[in-house]
């Protein structure tokens, strides 16, 4: 591991580790919305989960629910508030070395991450009729989210994003965009 890279999972372990007695936060607001998209049955991943406020509420919808991220104190912490959730299944993994495999989801749900090598890999790792759900920071750096432009997503970027699947809902503000698209 590269010391930039030791550097950055440090720092993402002690962000977590601050806010581990935490409770999750609430899913995406457009996730709460569009419930009545999602299957009552399948599998979902919620990919750089954070503290898992998206994988808990779709594991509380029926959903298989795998919840990956790169910072371990963040798995522990949501592994804790799983307890009783035999739906969620959380794990420690660098989706960049490891990306979900094809056609291996029926939902897919990303949060404040970023990483655009990852867009195609994502379109391909939905099953058929599988669902989308991508919100993330945009625009110029404005008091909140990352301040490095490589982690913001520049104007009209994610409504282009996944170009072979149907887009069903987007919205885009000065500092956040946010879609749902369909295999």
């Amino acid at each position: 591991m590269s010391e930039d890279e030791q550097q950055r999972q440090q720092r993402w372990r002690a962000c977590y580790a601050e806010s581990a007695r935490d409770a999750a936060p609430p899913p995406l607001p457009l996730l709460e919305a569009q419930v009545g998209l999602l299957p009552t049955a399948g599998t979902a991943l919620d990919l750089a989960c954070g503290r898992g406020g998206n994988a808990l509420f779709l594991a509380k919808q029926g959903l298989e629910t795998w919840a990956w991220d790169y910072a371990d104190a963040a798995i522990l912490a949501l592994q804790q508030q799983a307890t009783g959730q035999p739906r969620l299944h959380p794990e420690y993994r660098d989706v960049l070395a490891q990306p979900p495999q094809a056609a291996a989801f029926d939902v897919i749900v990303v949060a404040h991450f970023l990483h655009r090598p990852l867009f195609p890999i994502l379109a391909r790792a939905l099953k058929p009729k599988g669902l989308l759900f991508y919100e993330t920071w945009a625009g110029p750096y404005a008091g909140r989210g990352p301040q490095n432009p490589d982690f913001r997503l520049r104007p009209g970027e994610l409504e282009k994003a996944f170009p072979d699947l149907q887009r069903l809902i987007y919205h885009e503000e000065s500092d956040r965009a946010a879609g749902v698209w369909k295999a």
